[in-house]
């Protein structure tokens, strides 16, 4: 049967909608042919078989069905692959609209990683990963994604170690590294750029590392976020930009170890014109030098919304303290999330009740005391020197004690709905003294650093008991209906419970079950690892022996063994 649509087979022809039923009918047709086809080639086949059973067959007739069931079986492997090439045409996916495809594609490409994150991107400019490999499913998806500028405006810039042992031929490699630059970045358009660029920490200066840095660097004034880890070539370069070639820049990520020392980036960085005083600046990560140094950054201070300064290199002889954490935070009233490390000298000897700083937007703060008791000092008179009206994160790591941690709760625990604590020196009593006025504490995670022989008060059947509400069974008890429980709106805790003691399964399967039954915010998310012991018995099993419902939640029970479900 002769096709009208011949000329639209193996295509990415759209057909309209009557095409549509004109070709659901062709396919009926050749569906009919295929049925007669298969029904007279079994006739053909039980003859054969019958023929080849007589004693004295008929060689001739024989031979004229085989060669019958030939010919109708090549026919009808072209009817079922007419059928098929028909059939595609009226796959759904031809008829997507473009702006519906180009959003199914926009979902192939895998989001650069936030921010200041620790984690690193995984997804270079490569025809092996998306969006490039987007382009070779075929012409009708090269053209919608070549046309998609949203594809593009997130390239990760990989530039690998010189592994060529002809120089020649590795400055090549880096002239053609900047071509791919050059495209991609021009398929983005006129979108902003998120920038991730990472090379080895000793990549040398040559013809074809500048084109790269041309290729990068002419698409400046796209650039809203710029993260870069490598050389520190690329950084001083970058930093010496002017201000305004980046009139878009709102976050640049130069990522941890990159230039402690470097004299050329600490020349760059100190200029008053440099690439991070760019006015639109909102966010800025950086690492290896001294807090009293970074006070010398020309950055746009009171328009910053994020800041993180990493572990600092303080000179012994030159080190900050916290008066110019204060200092430097007041530089930032519009801050709303900050990452410090504590000095290592020189702390406050008294408060600043009647003029402290009033950081009214900040709703993230991440402190760090590092985890080497030498120099830890105490940061009490730093936090009550703050005022936290918006607080709702904190994470916070230090081996000090309960001290510094109660003063800075004081300043944010009737707002605090997410707390993250990283602590030693402190018993399961003062941190739920602390917790005390955290009601609308949604989420909890406590871990302890390992010293082997400093095993920790804090995480114990004590400090469980203490968010643990009555159960409905003992409604009848006094003692237990005046015993007092913290953090009502708890959803989530996770405990890492690393040395003796433990957390008992029986304080575990309480914990829930109290929880559980309250008639307020009901606990989601329980994740409890006890990696130095083993399992004692079956918390998921005692909570279903006992009614309890976990049906919408999240349990998560690991052992030194492995883990526990």
């Amino acid at each position: 049967m002769a096709s009208p649509f011949q000329s639209h087979l193996n295509t990415n022809y759209s057909p309209s909608d009557i095409e549509k039923l004109q070709i659901t009918q062709f396919v009926k047709g050749l569906q009919d042919e295929l049925r007669t086809l298969d029904t007279e080639l079994e006739e053909l086949r039980s003859r054969s078989v019958a023929a080849e059973d007589q004693s004295n067959p008929s060689h001739v007739g024989l031979t004229e069905v085989e060669q019958r069931i030939t010919v109708l079986s090549t026919t009808r492997e072209q009817q079922i692959h007419s059928i098929e090439q028909h059939t595609a045409l009226l796959n759904p996916i031809r008829s997507i609209p473009t702006d519906i495809l180009q959003s199914i594609l926009e979902h192939c490409v895998n989001e650069p990683v936030p921010f200041a994150s620790t984690e690193l991107d995984t997804d270079p400019m490569s025809p092996q990963v998306c969006p490039m490999l987007l382009t070779f499913v075929c012409s009708s998806w090269r053209r919608v994604a070549l046309d998609c500028p949203s594809l593009w405006d997130k390239p990760y810039i990989f530039l690998p170690e010189q592994r060529s042992a002809h120089h020649v031929r590795w400055i090549e490699i880096l002239k053609n590294r900047a071509q791919l630059i050059r495209l991609w970045l021009s398929r983005a358009g006129i979108r902003p750029l998120t920038i991730a660029i990472s090379s080895p920490r000793c990549l040398e200066t040559n013809d074809g590392f500048h084109a790269v840095e041309e290729a990068i660097i002419y698409f400046s004034p796209q650039w809203k976020r710029l993260r870069v880890d490598g050389s520190n070539w690329i950084l001083q370069t970058l930093l010496s930009l002017p201000a305004s070639s980046v009139p878009n820049l709102e976050f640049a990520d130069f990522t941890q170890d990159l230039f402690p020392g470097a004299e050329e980036v600490d020349a760059a960085i100190g200029r008053p014109n440099c690439l991070i005083s760019s006015p639109s600046l909102r966010g800025v990560r950086l690492t290896g030098e001294s807090l009293r140094k970074f006070q010398l950054i020309p950055l746009p201070w009171s328009h910053l919304r994020d800041i993180r300064f990493g572990k600092l290199f303080e000179p012994h002889d030159n080190s900050s303290s916290d008066r110019e954490i204060l200092e430097l935070l007041e530089q930032c009233p519009r801050l709303q999330r900050c990452e410090l490390y504590a000095p290592t000298d020189r702390v406050l000897q008294e408060a600043r009740y009647h003029n402290p700083v009033i950081l009214r937007q900040l709703t993230h703060l991440e402190f760090n005391h590092g985890l080497n008791q030498d120099n830890i000092l105490n940061m009490t008179m730093l936090f009550l020197s703050l005022k936290l009206p918006a607080l709702t994160t904190l994470k916070y790591s230090s081996l000090v004690g309960a001290e510094s941690l109660r003063a800075l709760l004081q300043r944010c625990a009737g707002t605090l709905r997410h707390l993250d604590l990283r602590i030693h020196g402190i018993s399961a009593r003062e941190l739920l003294d602390m917790l005390a006025q955290t009601i609308q504490l949604e989420s909890l995670k406590l871990a302890h650093p390992f010293r082997r022989g400093h095993p920790s008060p804090l995480l114990t059947d004590e400090f469980l008991k203490g968010l643990t509400p009555p159960t409905n069974e003992e409604e009848g008890n006094p003692a237990a209906q005046s015993s007092e429980f913290h953090c009502p709106s708890l959803r989530k805790i996770v405990l890492h419970v690393t040395e003796d003691p433990r957390i008992s399964d029986e304080a575990i399967f309480n914990f829930i079950r109290g929880r559980r039954e309250l008639d307020g915010p009901a606990l989601q998310h329980v994740e409890i690892s006890h990696p130095y012991h083993g399992r004692q018995g079956d918390v998921v099993a005692m909570l279903r022996e006992r009614g309890v419902n976990t049906g919408d939640m999240t349990l998560k029970f690991w052992y030194g063994l492995g883990p526990g479900s």
